[in-house]
């Protein structure tokens, strides 16, 4: 089974990775409609559909954030996972 950890921790690694770019990469496009509802709720105070916007877009840029985070711990586990199979491979040979 450790022989085959660094196998595993490459695949964990790659969809982490994955993971990483999806869903930073929507965040960072995410960032205008966010901006846009601040504006629009700063502007309007006291206003309960600019205040629902702000609500949904901070609640969209929480969870892409989120799952941004989620992918590199995702990744993170996937390099310790090649870690340890390596450990082990130059464990047997000697």
């Amino acid at each position: 089974m450790l022989r085959r950890a660094g196998t595993i921790g490459i695949v964990v690694a790659a969809i982490g990775v994955a993971v990483l770019i999806g869903f930073g990469g929507v965040a960072l496009e995410g960032r205008a409609d966010f901006s846009k509802a601040k504006l629009l709720r700063e502007r309007n105070p006291g206003n309960a559909m600019y205040d629902l916007q702000f609500f949904v877009a901070t609640s969209q840029l929480a969870f892409l954030t989120s799952g941004a985070v989620a992918g590199g711990l995702l990744a993170l586990n996937g390099l310790t996972l090649m870690l340890v199979g390596r450990l082990a491979r130059e464990r047997e040979k000697s």
